[in-house]
């Protein structure tokens, strides 16, 4: 007699993981090549108008470092505009800005505190830039990259640009995980295509007409940023050669910053489920296949745990229910195991981030969250 059990519950969801990690990527690679989105550059007289926009709440420790970073940027001096937006902040930040004598650099202080996705939204009326660059206070641009995602702004189809991201440890060492690795490639192959989504808050280029104000609301003002050009038929891509640099953070806040990031998945589901529709082709495509499945993992992985034990009575199931229960009682390894150790604990890392995706769906159906949530942050070098 046939076992549904197994097919339904442990290798249906067993197949949509390896697309999604596997099958997906391999794809985009052979599209990326077949079918290419084709740029259109014409020639300027003119350099782009930039504005560079920062949301700040008491960032007395970074604010200073990160103005200089944005003043050292290769771009035409008369060219750029530098608006802070301090979030009725309490302590230095708004001193240490006002100590800048570059007519470039602008502080704009907002009360009462009305939190980043209200700060951003102010500052893009503000702007008077016909390229707007969004970019978070504890990432830190190299010198070249402003310029070279300013020239994909020139195909008049692209909307928007991310450059390539790197986390750093707080020695300054690289902390690339395997998932920044397939992160960052695969988003380079969608953006090959003009599809690339879940764009990035360290550093996000818009052009001037899709950088209208998003709902105060908003959990993920850059992802919102990022794909709401979809509608238009506009292009989103990146830009390899550009890079930002963030700091790694503790387990404990990359477990809220993961819950946070898929409440914010889910509430731009619910506000872009359009973008699904066929009609919008590869783009409908790549938010499915990357985003959509990304949300539906943990309860993939879940269905494979029972699976494996309502059919434990055979041998293979048994071993994949013994490894399965190793890795996640050994789960909070990570919490004690450092430095290069950390790396055999592959598994138990996506367990982890899994789990936070699940409390992810807990806080969007249940609770509310204050605007800013602080962390403690360290200092980045350029």
């Amino acid at each position: 007699m046939f076992d549904w059990v197994p097919v339904v519950f442990f290798w249906v969801p067993l197949s949509v993981l390896v697309y999604h990690w596997v099958l997906y990527p391999g794809l985009l690679w052979v599209l990326s090549r077949v079918r290419p989105r084709r740029p259109v550059w014409p020639h300027r007289d003119k350099p782009f108008f930039v504005s560079i926009l920062v949301a700040a709440y008491n960032e007395e420790s970074l604010i200073a470092s990160k103005v200089r970073n944005c003043l050292d940027l290769e771009y035409p001096s008369d060219r750029v505009e530098i608006l802070v937006g301090s979030d009725a902040s309490t302590d230095r930040t708004d001193e240490i800005m006002k100590s800048f004598e570059d007519p470039r650099v602008k502080l704009i202080r907002y009360e009462p505190q009305a939190g980043k996705t209200v700060v951003q939204n102010r500052l893009l009326l503000e702007a008077c830039g016909d390229v707007i660059l969004c970019t978070d206070v504890d990432s830190l641009l190299t010198p070249q990259s402003l310029k070279l995602m300013v020239e994909h702004m020139r195909d008049s189809k692209v909307a928007v640009v991310n450059p390539r991201y790197a986390r750093v440890n707080k020695d300054g060492s690289a902390a690339e995980s395997i998932y920044d690795r397939w992160e960052t490639k695969v988003k380079e192959l969608e953006g090959r295509l003009g599809a690339m989504v879940g764009c990035n808050a360290y550093a996000n280029m818009l052009r001037r007409e899709v950088a209208a104000p998003i709902p105060d609301d908003t959990n993920l003002d850059d992802f919102v940023l990022g794909i709401r050009p979809f509608r238009y038929g506009y292009d989103v891509v990146t830009e390899p050669r550009a890079l930002v640099v963030t700091q790694t953070e503790t387990e404990k806040l990359e477990f809220r910053r993961k819950a946070r990031i898929n409440r914010g998945n889910l509430q731009v589901l619910t506000r872009f489920v359009d973008l699904l529709q066929p009609k919008y082709g590869i783009k409908a495509w790549t938010y499915f296949s990357h985003k959509v499945l990304r949300m539906l993992i943990p309860f993939l992985l879940l269905s494979i745990l029972v699976a494996s034990f309502i059919e434990s009575r055979h041998p293979f199931y048994a071993v994949m229910l013994a490894l399965q229960l190793l890795v996640l009682f050994s789960v909070p390894l990570l919490l004690v195991v450092k430095d290069r150790w950390r790396k055999i604990l592959i598994a138990q890392y996506y367990y982890f981030i899994n789990v936070a995706l699940l409390v992810g769906y807990w806080q969007f159906f249940a609770c509310r969250e204050k605007y800013w949530r602080k962390t403690p942050r360290g200092h980045l070098s350029q």
